[in-house]
Formats: structure tokens, C-alpha cells, sequence
């Protein structure tokens, strides 16, 4: 691979470099939380930040990431030429009490991104608006929504109604419904 321009990399890039490196080193890793936002809402969100899941030892992935001159701080992965950072969350893949099996294979011209879905990137999003009041993640989840056509607002219905928050469902319907007029 040639030489990585990390002052010039977009959010979605480092991804897919990051997730090319740790599939080099047999490590599985899927992308939640706002990285996911950033890609399908096309930057209408923009994280600083990607957030992965992997149930491989941290020491691996340490070794890996340093490959890229990435160096662990704290919790996090920085690397001195990059506004963004790279952080590894607890496992299970899970949206509020719902354990996530199923995964989008995002391709791009650096390498493959093993990410949430849409429509489970969408819940995630509501899950802070559900469970916070966090308006932001309200904000986002009608971001994704805006630029992506294939979401399965029946899934999230089901799954806002097993959680107990099926009003907040509501508004959250209402506002991309009157959104998309």
C-alpha cells in the first residue's frame, strides 16, 4: 500500500484501512456508532472518531494498529497526523437489549468495512434518543434515513415496542415523515 496521507484522510477511508489491517492479522472488527452515521449520512453527520468491536485480545489489535502509526492513549488510538481517533468498545454487538447478527459489507477503493446495517445503525441512534433524551441521536438516526432509501421502518417499530419506547417511535416517524415532504 502506498504512503497513507492521514491530514487528508476522510472518515470513511481510515475505516476501511483500519478494518483492511486488522482482517491482515485474522482480527474480526465491526464499526458502530457515529463512524457508521458519517458513511451513511454522507457526512451530514460527522464523527471524529471510530468506534469498532472486536473479541480479540487488545494486545493484537495494538500490534496491528501500530503497523499504521497508530499509538493506544488511554482507551483510544491516536495517531499524531490524524484528527481522527479509533476506539474499541466492549462486546457484545448489541442495540439496546437486541444482540446484532447481521452485518453490512461496505466496499470501498481501500478495503471492506464490516459495519452495522442501516436500519440497525438507525435503532442505535434512537437507542440514545430512547433511553438519554439525546436529541443528537435523534438528529442522526433522521440523517441516515435522508440518504438511505432501503431501512426497514418495520424492524425499528418492533424493535422501539420491545424496548418500551414506541412513542418516542412516533416522533420519531412523524419528524421524517414530515420531513420527506
Amino acid at each position: 500500500m502506498k504512503s497513507i496521507n492521514y491530514k487528508k484522510i476522510t472518515l470513511e477511508q481510515l475505516a476501511a484501512i483500519i478494518s483492511n489491517k486488522l482482517t491482515e492479522h485474522n482480527i474480526d472488527s465491526i464499526l458502530v456508532g457515529g463512524g457508521c452515521v458519517s458513511i451513511y449520512s454522507k457526512n451530514r453527520y460527522q464523527s471524529y472518531d471510530l468506534d469498532f468491536i472486536t473479541y480479540q485480545d487488545m494486545k493484537k489489535v495494538e500490534l496491528a494498529l501500530k503497523e499504521l502509526g497508530f499509538i493506544k492513549k488511554n482507551r483510544h488510538f491516536e495517531h499524531k497526523d490524524c484528527q481522527y481517533f479509533i476506539e474499541f468498545v466492549s462486546p457484545p454487538v448489541a442495540i439496546g437489549s437486541e444482540p446484532v447478527h447481521k452485518f453490512e459489507y461496505h466496499k470501498t477503493k481501500l478495503g471492506t468495512i464490516k459495519m452495522l446495517t442501516p436500519t440497525d445503525s438507525i435503532k442505535d441512534r434512537l437507542a440514545s434518543y430512547y433511553h438519554w433524551n439525546d436529541l443528537q441521536g435523534l438528529e442522526q438516526a433522521l440523517d441516515i434515513c435522508h440518504e438511505i432509501k432501503k431501512i426497514d421502518l418495520n424492524e425499528i417499530k418492533n424493535w422501539s415496542e420491545k424496548e418500551g419506547y414506541l412513542n418516542k417511535f412516533q416522533r420519531f416517524l412523524s419528524l421524517l415523515q414530515s420531513e420527506s415532504q
